[in-house]
């Protein structure tokens, strides 16, 4: 299956390839016309939105088991509160950053991949449909994000070739990109001005490098608000409902791409085609259930050390005899 995303920029978009000097260019990449001319594009790159894709999806998925398990507690208990979601930093990695592949020579034992998969893998479903990398084992993720090509006169025909259906007007390619001033400048006057809020302590000149500059300015090539990019997400392993349930309402959070959000770009409308309410319904619900269904399994894969599976003894042994409910 595949979903089509329509991200409109509602702020300036810097997706950061290299620096010359003072300023940042646009990712691009070169795209052949139909008359045989190459132009380069500013293009939000695959592994760039799956990476946004997989810490929103991890913060989706942590944010319903917390959920789930607040409701659970909630139905057995009278008072208290319901204890802390526990999770292991390795597993957090895993879910966040895909795991660490390990540069040991030597193994501790021969995981075994099945008990892997039943206990740790499938019931963490983001590991599940984005991979993850455990030692050196690397579990195969089941999407690809396809790269997000902006809307202009020059890629309409790429767009449309890539079953992309364009029905608004197109600027030109050299219309959708600019330039952005940061600035970054010295506020030790403004500090000392504190002094009758607080005691000021230590000389100006030991906060200071010696050669700082009063103030920095930089640049970042950004695309303007406004244009519209269209990617796609689609399973090139089978995914269950459940699975498609978590990237389709991963998508309906995901507001932001690029760099320096935090400085105020990177804002973004995304609207999905390629599904019809009634089985958006029916994945979510799926996701839903498939949480419920498998709380525990999931609660005892979060507390997990992933280097337990590499033990020779079987301390290291996870998870319960809990069948995994299929979607």
């Amino acid at each position: 299956m595949r979903v089509v995303l329509k991200m409109k920029a509602l702020e300036p978009i810097s997706v950061g390839y290299e620096s010359i000097g003072i300023e940042t260019l646009l990712y691009s990449l070169p795209i052949v016309k139909e008359d045989g001319t190459a132009l380069e594009v500013p293009v939000i790159p695959g592994n760039s939105l799956r990476g946004v894709l997989r810490d929103q999806m991890a913060l989706q998925f942590l944010e319903d088991v917390k959920s789930a398990q607040m409701g659970s507690k909630k139905e057995t208990e009278t008072s208290g509160n319901p204890e802390s979601l526990n999770a292991h930093i390795g597993t957090l990695l895993s879910l966040f950053s895909g795991g660490i592949l390990s540069g040991e020579e030597k193994a501790q034992g021969m995981p075994n991949i099945k008990k892997i998969m039943e206990n740790y893998v499938y019931p963490l479903l983001p590991l599940s449909i984005v991979g993850v990398a455990l030692k050196k084992i690397i579990i195969p993720g089941k999407i690809k994000v396809g790269i997000g090509y902006p809307v202009t006169k020059e890629t309409k025909s790429l767009l449309t070739d890539l079953g992309v259906s364009l029905n608004e007007s197109a600027p030109a390619l050299s219309e959708i990109t600019s330039s952005i001033l940061i600035t970054r400048k010295d506020d030790t006057n403004k500090v000392m001005q504190l002094k009758e809020l607080l005691n000021v302590q230590g000389k100006i000149e030991e906060a200071k490098a010696g050669d700082s500059a009063v103030q920095q300015r930089l640049y970042r090539q950004v695309v303007v608000p406004g244009t519209v990019f269209y990617s796609y997400v689609e399973d090139i392993i089978p995914m269950t409902k459940a699975e498609w349930g978590l990237v389709l309402k991963t998508l309906e959070r995901l507001d932001k791409i690029g760099g320096r959000v935090a400085g105020g770009l990177g804002k973004v409308k995304i609207e999905l085609s390629g599904i019809d309410d009634k089985k958006w319904r029916e994945f979510i619900n799926a996701y839903t259930g498939y949480i419920h269904d498998n709380l525990n399994k999931i609660l005892n894969a979060l507390k997990t050390n992933p280097n337990d599976f590499f033990k020779s003894s079987s301390e290291g042994t996870v998870g319960t005899d809990e069948k995994r409910s299929g979607t």
